[in-house]
């Protein structure tokens, strides 16, 4: 009967708050989800945790990626099923197998849409896994399960006060502050954009001499952003570029464009940057366009070519190690 009443709730969103164009996307993505099945990840890695690393990451499609500071593996927004919201299938699916773990130390979950609280990879890792530590922002509670693991709910309350960023919380060795994000809790579609519930951040971990700074969905807020790269000497930073319709303009109200991605990596002054969230779910054209875009910016801009040898963009599946 749950099951039912969210499939209701979804579709009723949908209809309520979806313009032709968005209805089109529903539709097409109905469709693919009946007929096809997501492409294969050809050679995903058999051992990503590494005995010896300063600093690896492994993007495994979308917005999850996999990331091992020294002896610490954490895992961000995992989201290994093919489909979300029982509508969208993925192009190409997850690009980790998560059997593959030797160890896993925490688990993040930036809000609590579908593509970012899959409760199916958490029961999946959770059985592997057993009390191993979870956070996520305030509010993502509402929507949680009570899952085998050591639950952390990180207060906000500074992040959306004119602060742009939390207090810090120490789990596992491992500084955690809640950061600023344009975007919105909820699950379903009505309560995320129309009641626009909080239970959403981004974070930054901190661990020995490494400061990363995850940013989950978000928009674009120059004035938050610059405070961010103030307060924290980011090395890397993984930032969405996607989805967006002109990818070299103004994104939407939650989600950066790849030119406001960009931007945002320059305002916080990270080091380095990973593009997230983008080439699994198709939206409103070819889910890679964001990363083409980003291509060509990198390349062929004289004002941004700079950036080329800061920006390393990954492949499904594909794990670096700095």
């Amino acid at each position: 009967m749950k099951k039912i009443f969210i499939i209701i709730l979804f579709f009723t969103s949908v209809i309520i708050f979806s313009s032709c164009g968005r209805s089109r996307i529903l539709t097409y993505n109905l469709w693919r989800t009946i007929t096809e099945s997501p492409e294969l990840v050809i050679n995903k890695i058999e051992n990503p945790v590494k005995d010896s690393v300063r600093l690896s990451v492994l993007w495994a499609g979308h917005s999850t990626v996999l990331l091992q500071m020294y002896d610490k593996v954490i895992l961000f927004d995992p989201f290994f099923e093919n489909h979300f919201a029982l509508v969208f299938t993925r192009k190409l699916e997850t690009g980790l197998l998560y059997e593959n773990l030797s160890k896993l130390d925490l688990i993040v979950i930036t809000h609590s849409h579908f593509d970012h609280l899959s409760f199916y990879s958490l029961e999946e890792l959770e059985e592997n896994f057993p009390h191993t530590d979870l956070i996520f922002p305030a509010g993502v509670e509402e929507f949680m399960p009570n899952f085998d693991f050591n639950m952390h709910r990180i207060d906000t309350a500074g992040v959306f006060s004119g602060n742009y960023f939390g207090k810090t919380n120490l789990i596992k060795g491992i500084k955690i502050t809640p950061v600023y994000a344009v975007h919105t809790g909820g699950r379903y579609a009505i309560d995320s954009y129309l009641w626009r519930l909080q239970g959403h951040s981004g974070f930054i971990l901190e661990y020995k001499d490494i400061c990363v700074y995850f940013a989950g969905d978000t928009g674009y807020d120059e004035n938050a952003f610059k405070k961010i790269g103030e307060k924290f000497n980011i090395e890397l930073a993984l930032i969405p570029i996607g989805p967006c319709r002109d990818c070299e303009e103004k994104g939407f109200l939650y989600h950066t464009s790849v030119m406001e991605a960009v931007k945002l990596f320059q305002d916080i002054k990270a080091k380095k940057m990973i593009p997230i969230h983008y080439g699994a779910i198709e939206y409103m054209n070819d889910p890679n366009v964001p990363m083409y875009v980003l291509e060509q910016l990198i390349t062929k801009s004289d004002s941004l070519n700079y950036l080329k040898d800061r920006i390393f963009i990954l492949k499904e599946g594909e794990q670096i190690i700095f």
